[in-house]
């Protein structure tokens, strides 16, 4: 029997199709909030105040000439970018965004541990798009993602442990209904953490070095036209997505919040949406506030400050666990 509840809910609600509006309304916001930061208007024609801009450019370049280099490796170079862009839509789908995730009521237990590797074989296929492109370049690009997400991945797994431990749960739904007291609250440090080290793993400024335009002339995208560099844009905004969102789910109490009168999946995700821009906000005056760090200096901040921090938080963490938080929630 075909259960059309659960066909709509991953193509359209909470599923495919919301997510895919919310990246590109959240791609405006941090387009038009930049703006603003560095005295411009920002996109103002497609639609109002230019809000269907991201769409306007997504198919546009879906139209434009379809380019592949002769010396390409032509399957990963075509198909990279689109499988890239599925898997991060497929772990958005993990994340309770109405009270219940897309795929399951209540998740399972581990799931944080297997969105986080779904993002870790993303970043590989990032890498894979630079490799394929047989540009020297796109080669240098890669080789940064691959040496970035490779070493901000360790300390971003530790962190998000944070959370699991004050839970008692890897559960991305238990995480994020347990939260009585949000976990920024009880854990403000990992929170800062978190924050700074998922700007490192989406490549965001400053540690946008993999697309460094005065560097490497567009890094792994350089020999990308048409449809494929289409979808390695929208990798990139479904990634800040998701980066968003999994720091609502971990420290903000994910969906959940008050329900004034009755129909609790709006309220649900009406607070879902309002805490992800709050984030996506945050995120994008970082970007806009620091200057980029060179590659050496991103590497070092990783295994000088970024991890030991990562590490201390955690043993902070099971120490208050164990004996600070059981007499104060």
């Amino acid at each position: 029997m075909i259960d059309f509840t659960l066909i709509f809910r991953i193509l359209v609600f909470p599923g495919f199709t919301f997510i895919l509006l919310l990246t590109l309304f959240c791609d405006w916001l941090e387009r038009k909030l930049e703006a603003r930061i560095q005295n411009r208007v920002g996109p103002m024609v497609a639609g109002p105040a230019g809000i269907l801009q991201p769409l306007a450019d997504f198919i546009k370049l879906l139209t434009k000439e379809d380019i592949v280099p002769r010396d390409a490796k032509k399957t990963i170079f075509k198909f990279a970018p689109l499988v890239a862009f599925t898997i991060m839509v497929f772990a958005t789908c993990f994340l309770p965004i109405d009270g219940a995730s897309v795929l399951s009521a209540s998740g399972f237990n581990g799931d944080l541990i297997v969105i986080l590797a779904l993002v870790t074989i993303a970043n590989f296929l990032l890498f894979l798009s630079g490799w394929a492109s047989s540009n020297p370049y796109g080669a240098i690009g890669s080789a940064r993602v691959l040496t970035q997400f490779l070493g901000y991945d360790i300390p971003l797994s530790l962190l998000a442990l944070t959370p699991a431990f004050i839970a008692g749960s890897l559960s991305i739904a238990v995480i994020a209904s347990s939260q009585i007291i949000p976990f920024i609250i009880l854990a403000p440090w990992a929170f800062v953490l978190f924050i700074i080290t998922m700007q490192a793993e989406l490549e965001k400024d400053p540690f946008d070095i993999p697309h460094a335009d005065s560097e490497v002339v567009g890094g792994l995208e350089t020999e990308y036209t048409g449809g494929k560099l289409a979808f390695l844009h929208l990798t990139r905004d479904v990634q800040i997505v998701f980066g968003a969102a999994l720091v609502v789910e971990l420290f903000l109490g994910g969906p959940y919040g008050p329900v004034f009168f009755g129909f609790p999946v709006f309220w649900y995700s009406l607070w879902f949406v309002l805490k992800l821009l709050a984030i996506v906000i945050i995120t994008e005056y970082i970007s806009c506030v620091f200057a980029r760090l060179r590659i050496d200096q991103v590497l070092s901040a990783n295994w000088r400050v970024i991890l030991p921090a990562a590490i201390l938080s955690l043993m902070l963490t099971v120490a208050l666990v164990t004996w600070i938080y059981p007499m104060v929630v």
